[in-house]
């Protein structure tokens, strides 16, 4: 993987993975850094705080009913120093009036210093914390608490920080060092991970590449452990067993078509040959009525191409139609008749008046003499065909039944499939397996089903629904 595409992680899923996983890391050590560094900062500073409310109430109550001069205030406060050791006292201006000796040598300009005067020139009546930095000491925490009664003064009382600075400073720096070097080495893990996690992907990948349209029975594997995967390989090997079906059955649609074709084409060639020779005007007729014939039979099967093209096709807006679906179906009827009555078969109608249905009437005219015409092919002499038309609920139901041979069980699920025709049903009827696939397709362009159910021996059932208009 090279470095350009490593700092683009749309590249690759990979890459994006890693960088998502190292996005999530570096935010979620940063907020834990930061979180730290608060919980921390203020624990040391509550510790320091609490010493100071105490101390400061204490002071205060001390000196309520003190005047208020440096005199009075050191005979008040004396033995306090060495437990209050940086106290000041200041009147409501800011002006220091009183600083314990410790603060006298330590710190001799704190007086004036700006921080101090304004927390005490703000005149605040409640307790006030604030940091300073002093010229000598450093960091000192202050409180600035006011003294109760008329005096209107402020008792200023400082802890030095000591290593609270230096703890924070120390978090700090660690995180700024340790949270990149977490990142970058569980950046390298995570780009391994999610190399590890694509694998399968690799493997469906390699698989597929290696299967060809001539041998489409190689299947993709995937270990039981990759459940997240399993969906996805059951749905390409779902593909695969179709595309597996559609090829086997092209093929023999391809040989199958060859075979009409050749024959209607060796008869035709023959047929021209013979009256070449012959040259008897006697013989001709005769002969055209065979080439008429087969090229009858050649034509039926190129129309069924093209039938199954436009079926695939969305239905226009400028072929709707309301539809009659009950006088289609009495039609229909009359016309499948006359197929039937050549072979001794009774064919019937019975259709509910006025049933309407939205589209295009000669598609759905189609598919009802193609499931009349199949019913009679199938049909022995002197057996029966029944058109039954009703509404039901929101549709209109057509079932179409026959008294023929019937369709093996095993072989129902693909009646419908294009170039398909059922080894039990063919029975020498001529065709190229695309009748019910023109059928279905047509039916459902129209937002209906259709289905079928059927007693190998006994008959065969066609169901159709579509909306009511």
């Amino acid at each position: 993987m090279s470095f350009a595409k490593l700092i683009r992680p749309r590249d690759s899923l990979r890459a994006r993975l890693t960088f998502w996983y190292v996005s999530a890391l570096t935010l979620t050590l940063s907020a834990f850094a930061i979180l730290l560094y608060a919980s921390l900062s203020r624990t040391l500073y509550e510790h320091h705080d609490h010493e100071l409310l105490a101390n400061g109430d204490r002071i205060a109550r001390l000196l309520s009913t003190t005047t208020l001069d440096e005199n009075a205030i050191a005979s008040t406060l004396r033995g306090q120093e060495g437990l209050v050791p940086f106290l000041m006292i200041r009147d409501r201006s800011g002006e220091l009036i009183y600083r314990s000796p410790l603060l006298q040598v330590a710190e001799p300009t704190i007086g004036h210093h700006e921080a101090l005067i304004h927390a005490a020139a703000k005149a605040t009546t409640a307790p006030e914390f604030f940091t300073v930095t002093l010229e000598r000491t450093g960091l000192v925490r202050f409180i600035c608490t006011p003294v109760p009664g008329p005096h209107a003064a402020y008792v200023q009382i400082g802890n030095p920080l000591g290593d609270v600075p230096e703890t924070l400073h120390a978090v700090v720096i660690a995180s700024a060092v340790l949270v990149p070097v977490v990142v970058l080495l569980t950046s390298f893990g995570g780009w391994l991970i999610a190399a590890r996690a694509l694998a399968p992907i690799e493997s469906i990948n390699s698989t597929l590449r290696a299967i060809e349209a001539t041998d489409l029975s190689k299947r993709v594997e995937v270990r039981p452990t990759d459940r997240e995967l399993q969906g996805l390989v059951r749905t390409i090997n779902g593909l695969l067993g179709r595309l597996e079906r559609a090829f086997h059955d092209l093929r023999n649609f391809t040989t199958d078509a060859s075979h009409q074709l050749q024959t209607p084409l060796s008869v035709m060639k023959s047929t021209i040959e013979f009256a070449r020779r012959r040259q008897v005007e006697t013989e001709i007729p005769p002969l055209l009525d065979d080439l008429e014939e087969e090229v009858t039979d050649m034509s039926g099967v190129v129309a069924d191409l093209q039938t199954l093209s436009l079926a695939d096709a969305e239905l226009q807006p400028a072929h709707l139609a309301d539809v009659d679906f009950s006088t289609l179906c009495f039609d229909a009827a009359e016309i499948i008749s006359a197929l039937g009555e050549a072979r001794s078969i009774v064919v019937q109608a019975d259709v509910s008046p006025d049933v309407r249905v939205t589209g295009d009437p000669h598609k759905l005219k189609h598919v009802l003499l193609n499931l009349g015409d199949n019913a009679v092919k199938y049909t022995s002499s002197g057996g029966r065909v029944l058109f039954r038309l009703r509404r039901e609920g929101g549709h209109a139901v057509l079932h179409v039944t026959d008294t023929g041979m019937g369709v093996a069980a095993n072989e129902l699920p693909r009646i419908f499939d294009r170039f398909y025709r059922a080894p039990s049903a063919n029975g020498g009827v001529r065709g190229a397996g695309l009748g019910l696939a023109i059928a279905k397709r047509i039916i459902e362009v129209h937002h209906g089903s259709i289905a079928v159910s059927s007693t190998p021996g006994s008959g065969t059932t066609f169901s159709v629904r579509l909306p009511l208009t």
